[in-house]
């Protein structure tokens, strides 16, 4: 017997059960095609046609229902699969709407983004391992019930629509939302999310969660505005006393958890007082750059600025035009060797695999690694691992730093290991930045000339 919550539908003496239906319709990866496959799951469609439940469209109350039978006969795997399937569906839309908003900024790739949310294949047993009395290894096979679900809730619930459904509370939201909002949530997504260099939190939310340490590191090496960096730890620490007040009073208002930006009440309660969001966006822009490690935006904006953060200042223009010949000279110096080495190296794969030529051509030449891998008809990930540009730039900002730090102005950093880090960074930052004679960043002019030469 179902729980009373069942929809029922009125008729389905005539009703036809082809009629493809959220509840038995199971949307997964698929790493041969464009990334989202679907398939119809025949378990839970028969499960469906044996309750006569109303399938077109998904509902709450049929929400409700399913999940409370999952919970309510924890040994029965079908209700549990009807809402597997169910909720394949708002993770596919919650990664397509990210991938389609941010692809192109951040060369991101569906389906190495679909990995680690997408992964459930419709399976009603899991295989696992397991030591016997006789200390040998045997696979054991489980269903995949609400039972299993408590048991693997303290090492981790796979798939991850099965942890969407064990966690979910109906009286918070409906399935949809929540199961969207733990696909934003969830920490191998962001991990990628973040190695691409997109941060998936607001403004608002990334301030609020950020420390005071975070804050002041961030606007020293990422600023980008006049407010000093004392003034801007002061209004951090007025917007931690006022934020979670002000979420509250907005929460009770609308009803929502989401959506609140500071008015202008909010601002001109803060230290000091703010007159719009400008001073707040900057330091949301900081701390993102900080956060990834990328700061182009400000790289060498101002000459060796970013780069003289932890060494005196000169006030001759003279000194500082030769300040930043000899940072330019020292990185080329360091940059041709590394760069011919890693190409000599790779040289004899390519009469096995021209991609690999092309790749580093392409490379040279300024193309983005997504158009490279498509040009190359490989993955992106393929790119990545025979180009090493992470570490190239490395290897080279180590070697050019070696040669900087005999300069008088640079010499203040051997005092200070972490100032050294921070001057390898900002070099290795520079070598792969576009902010260069012909929009092309140094590391792939020396990959295009050591290629003629």
């Amino acid at each position: 017997m179902l729980s009373k919550f069942v929809l029922k539908s009125k008729n389905l003496n005539n009703y036809d059960f082809s009629v493809s239906s959220p509840y038995s319709e199971l949307r997964y990866l698929d790493v041969t095609g464009s990334g989202i496959g679907r398939k119809s799951i025949e378990i839970s469609f028969q499960f469906l046609q044996k309750h006569e439940l109303e399938i077109e469209e998904e509902s709450n109350q049929m929400d409700q229902s399913l999940w409370a039978m999952s919970r309510n006969q924890p040994d029965s795997s079908e209700a549990l699969l009807c809402l597997r399937c169910r909720v394949s569906h708002p993770i596919a839309q919650k990664v397509n709407l990210i991938f389609n908003n941010f692809r192109d900024k951040y060369e991101l790739e569906l389906k190495d983004m679909l990995v680690y949310v997408l992964d459930d294949t419709g399976e009603v047993f899991l295989r696992s391992s397991y030591k016997t009395d006789e200390d040998s290894n045997e696979i054991r096979r489980q269903p995949l019930n609400w039972n299993t679900l408590l048991e693997m809730a303290d090492k981790g619930i796979r798939p991850f629509s099965t942890d969407i459904i064990h966690s979910f509370d109906p009286d918070l939201s409906g399935l949809s939302t929540w199961a969207k909002n733990k696909v934003q949530a969830n920490s191998d997504l962001k991990t990628y999310l973040r190695s691409c260099g997109l941060l998936l939190i607001s403004p608002w939310a990334l301030i609020a969660d950020s420390t005071p340490t975070r804050v002041r590191e961030a606007w020293s090496r990422c600023g980008d505005g006049n407010i000093q960096v004392m003034e801007m730890e002061s209004l951090h620490r007025s917007y931690l006393s006022n934020y979670k007040a002000a979420k509250e009073v907005y929460r009770k208002s609308t009803g929502k958890a989401t959506g609140w930006v500071p008015d202008a009440e909010f601002l001109a309660s803060l230290n000091p007082p703010q007159k719009n969001r400008e001073n707040l966006a900057l330091l949301d822009q900081a701390i993102r750059q900080y956060l990834v490690g990328t700061n182009f935006t400000r790289q060498f904006k101002e000459g060796e600025e970013a780069l003289l953060q932890s060494a005196p200042s000169t006030s001759s223009e003279s000194s500082n035009s030769d300040l930043v010949q000899s940072i330019h000279q020292a990185l080329q110096r360091s940059t041709q060797p590394i760069v011919k080495a890693a190409i000599e190296s790779d040289r004899p794969r390519w009469e096995k695999d021209p991609s690999r030529e092309l790749a580093w051509q392409l490379y040279g030449q300024g193309l983005g690694q997504r158009e490279i891998a498509t040009r190359c008809d490989h993955k992106q990930a393929w790119v990545s691992k025979l180009l090493l540009e992470k570490t190239l730039s490395e290897n080279i900002a180590q070697e050019a730093a070696v040669a900087l730090v005999r300069r008088s102005e640079f010499k203040p950093l051997l005092k200070d290991p972490a100032g050294v880090d921070r001057m390898i960074e900002e070099l290795r930052n520079y070598l792969v930045s576009s902010e260069q004679k012909g929009n092309t960043s140094l590391l792939r002019q020396a990959v295009h000339e050591a290629l003629q030469s």
